[in-house]
């Protein structure tokens, strides 16, 4: 029956030139291996499948736990309630989301070879896959936006960059994402011949959500929703660059060479971090992160509408490398962002209070810094003069 099956589905194919068959038929070898080494039961899988759930749930639970720690962090502290971080909120709701919706569910599949889940679902979860993904791109380029605005124009910032302002420009971002993912997901359009996220017996016997989508919807989708925001996010962030380094040289000049800024002894590293440190850095680590993680992804994915020449597994494994992407964000943030840093380590310490030595010693530290300075100050005088 599986034999009559196939041979009937690809024999329709063959005319298609946007079908990736090479693929499906790996797809659906792998489908059939895997179904007939279940010898326990219907739902029974490998040992290995089960491994590789175990650690794709734990990614997903990091992922989620992550994301919830920034919410988290907003709403407990009034220094992080700023239009700014408004933009990062929207990219960690589009990271829980791609946690919760889309991650789940793409390990269940990973783990039984199959669609255990309602059969409705499944365009659902294509939809949030498309959408997930194009929103974060489009965050990050919020987020380059609101960077550039705030270094090239600091003074007009407040005026520029609005509340009202910031949620009109989060709404658009997530708009276009929706309207790139479930209006061609919902109707077909992403490849009219292939409906195999209504009809999950399409291609095999057992019920499988695969999204496979054609030439054109591929070529689209990823220069709307990917290429483009990237382009303007490095764009952006090649801009605040060159500016964060031109303000940085223009105090040097006004300090040096007595260090000595409106009367005050002042260090250079004090005066270039919050050029160089919080707009460059952290925007370059945001940007630099998506696109290593998301960049395999999209290669692999234009190769194979091209030639259809991608393993299945191989472009699994980079799927689930862009997934990581929504792992890193909620880190990059207490690394690179004070204030965030300081809400973690504030709550790290009030949950373990065996860790409060950690404080202390950050605190003696820094006593010991400003001793070290105050003596040098106070001793440099009479050395000159001696």
């Amino acid at each position: 029956m599986t034999d009559i099956l196939l041979s009937r589905n690809i024999s329709v194919f063959a005319n298609s030139t946007d079908t990736p068959l090479p693929r499906i038929l790996d797809d659906i070898n792998g489908l059939n291996e895997s179904n007939e080494q279940r010898h326990f039961g219907e739902n029974q899988v490998l040992p290995g499948s089960i491994v590789t759930g175990v650690a794709l749930f734990f990614i997903a639970a990091l992922t989620i736990t992550g994301n919830i720690m920034v919410f988290v962090a907003v709403i407990f502290n009034k220094k992080l309630r700023s239009v700014s971080n408004l933009f990062i909120m929207s990219l960690s709701m589009a990271d829980l989301l791609l946690g919760t919706v889309v991650m789940i569910p793409a390990t269940l599949n990973e783990i039984f070879g199959r669609w255990i889940l309602a059969s409705g679902f499944c365009v659902v979860w294509a939809g949030f896959d498309v959408m997930l993904c194009s929103a974060s791109v489009l965050n990050v380029c919020l987020i380059s936006l609101d960077r550039y605005i705030a270094v090239m124009s600091p003074l007009r910032y407040k005026v520029l960059v609005t509340h009202r302002r910031a949620f009109a420009m989060i709404a658009v971002a997530w708009a276009i994402a929706i309207c790139a993912s479930f209006i061609p997901l919902g109707t077909g359009i992403h490849n009219p011949d292939l409906p195999t996220l209504t009809n999950l017996t399409f291609l095999t016997e057992t019920p499988q959500c695969l999204f496979i989508p054609s030439l054109t919807f591929v070529l689209i989708a990823s220069t709307v929703t990917i290429l483009l925001p990237i382009i303007v996010a490095f764009g952006l962030y090649y801009r605040v660059s060159k500016e964060a380094k031109r303000q940085a040289c223009f105090v040097g000049v006004l300090i040096a060479p007595s260090n000595m800024l409106l009367g005050a002894k002042v260090a250079n590293k004090h005066i270039r971090e919050p050029f160089t440190r919080k707009a460059t850095i952290t925007l370059g680590i945001i940007v630099g992160a998506y696109v290593v993680t998301w960049a395999p992804f999209l290669i692999t994915n234009i190769l194979e509408a091209l030639c259809t020449c991608v393993h299945a597994k191989l472009f699994s494994a980079f799927v689930w490398l862009g997934y990581c992407n929504s792992l890193i964000n909620p880190i990059i943030y207490p690394f690179f962002i004070r204030d965030f840093r300081n809400v973690y380590l504030t709550a790290l310490f009030n949950v373990c209070p065996c860790l409060t030595f950690l404080q202390k010693y950050k605190r003696d530290r820094v006593f010991f810094q400003n001793s070290m300075e105050f003596v040098k100050r106070s001793s440099g005088p009479t050395e000159n003069n001696l």
